[in-house]
């Protein structure tokens, strides 16, 4: 039997008897109250609950309820610090992930350069698969022509809109970035994996599609805490990470770890996480899958 489509805005009409009343942030404050939370100041609460929206800040409170019911002694403040854990959370994925682009960036200009020519990243030849090749050009045409950087507009008026590697992939978006590396024949993968993250390439485009990943969860206000994420990253032996869920927030962040350039931006990722949890002291580490001794994991 073939199905029968509806769209959204009639299946959203024809639920409309379903869903529920609208809500005034003193009313969604009482919600709370009766469902046995601790609310000292119902103006902090309702103030909170204007500025996230009820839906994102109740999320952080799926672990501190049953049936509806908060458990004894929680209060709003717990959710808020979570809620605020969670963003500063959010603030450091988006800081390294830019660290790993930045770097990224760097690498396949200097590797390009050196073996292709400026302009080799043009030539299909010098990739894996022609039509993928293409779709990199559309797309880098599509950046070029909406840029207004001052060394993109110095290119195209005074050197015939010629771009060297090193110009072009300074327009070039993460995903983009990401194309043009997994394009490229094995060997020159390989190379590039070893000689500037010092693993093999496998780990390495699964390491970035997952910090592209998670940098994207963060850039839209997604949460971290007490979730299982789409992507899943490889580890390189299960017995190094021992009991670690793939799917939490501290496989992601092993991974961004190992893509960092250098040992002193490592230990700024462990020492800032570090400072973290001890800001907030009600986040609970395996909510983000983080193991007790997860500081030495990191190596």
């Amino acid at each position: 039997m073939v199905g029968i489509f509806v769209p959204f805005w009639e299946m959203t009409m024809l639920n409309r008897g379903q869903t529920k009343d609208f809500k005034t942030y003193a009313e969604q404050t009482q919600i709370l109250l009766n469902r046995g939370l601790n609310i000292s100041d119902p103006g902090f609460a309702e103030q909170i609950l204007r500025q996230t929206n009820y839906y994102r800040i109740s999320a952080y409170s799926l672990s501190l309820r049953h049936n509806d019911k908060f458990k004894n002694g929680v209060s709003f403040e717990n959710i808020y610090e979570l809620y605020s854990a969670d963003a500063a959370f959010r603030r450091i994925i988006m800081h390294y992930c830019f660290c790993v682009e930045i770097a990224f960036r760097s690498y396949l200009a200097y590797y390009i350069g050196e073996h292709f020519g400026p302009l080799g990243y043009m030539d299909d030849t010098n990739f894996h698969n022609p039509n993928y090749h293409a779709s990199f050009i559309k797309d880098l045409d599509k950046y070029v022509e909406r840029s207004d950087d001052v060394f993109i507009e110095h290119h195209k008026r005074n050197l015939n809109s010629v771009f060297p590697i090193w110009v072009i992939v300074e327009v070039m978006t993460f995903g983009t970035l990401s194309k043009l590396f997994k394009n490229m024949h094995p060997g020159d993968r390989t190379a590039i994996s070893k000689t500037y993250i010092g693993y093999g390439r496998k780990y390495v485009e699964n390491w970035l599609q997952c910090c592209a990943y998670c940098r994207n969860v963060a850039a839209h206000g997604g949460r971290f805490y007490n979730r299982f994420l789409r992507a899943n990253p490889v580890r390189i032996s299960a017995k190094d990470y021992p009991g670690v869920n793939n799917k939490t927030a501290f496989a992601f962040i092993i991974a961004i770890f190992n893509l960092l350039p250098s040992q002193d931006y490592k230990a700024a990722l462990i020492g800032e996480l570090d400072e973290l949890f001890s800001k907030y002291p009600f986040v609970l580490l395996s909510k983000y899958g983080f193991p007790v001794n997860w500081k030495s994991m990191m190596k």
